[in-house]
C-alpha cells in the first residue's frame, strides 16, 4: 500500500510542476502583450540558434555552430 501511495505521490508532482509550467508560459505571453516595450517573450527554441534555424535579422548575426551557412564570395 505505501508503494502505491508513493507512486500516486509522485505522478501528482509530475503534474502539477508540468502544470505550473503552463501557468507560467501563459502568465509571460499575458505580460508581453501588456508591455510591447520590452520585446516579446521569446519562447525556448526560437530566435538565433534555436531549433536548427536562424531566425535572426542578417545571416552574419546566427551563432548556431550547428548551421552550415554558403560562403558568399
Amino acid at each position: 500500500m505505501e508503494v502505491i501511495l508513493r507512486y500516486i505521490l509522485a505522478m501528482s508532482f509530475m503534474l502539477a510542476v508540468l502544470l505550473l509550467w503552463f501557468m507560467v508560459q501563459k502568465l509571460s505571453r499575458k505580460v508581453a502583450a501588456q508591455h510591447p516595450e520590452f520585446g516579446s517573450a521569446r519562447e525556448e527554441g526560437s530566435g538565433c540558434g534555436g531549433g536548427g534555424k536562424c531566425n535572426c535579422a542578417s545571416i552574419d548575426q546566427c551563432t548556431n555552430p550547428k548551421i552550415k551557412h554558403k560562403i558568399k564570395e
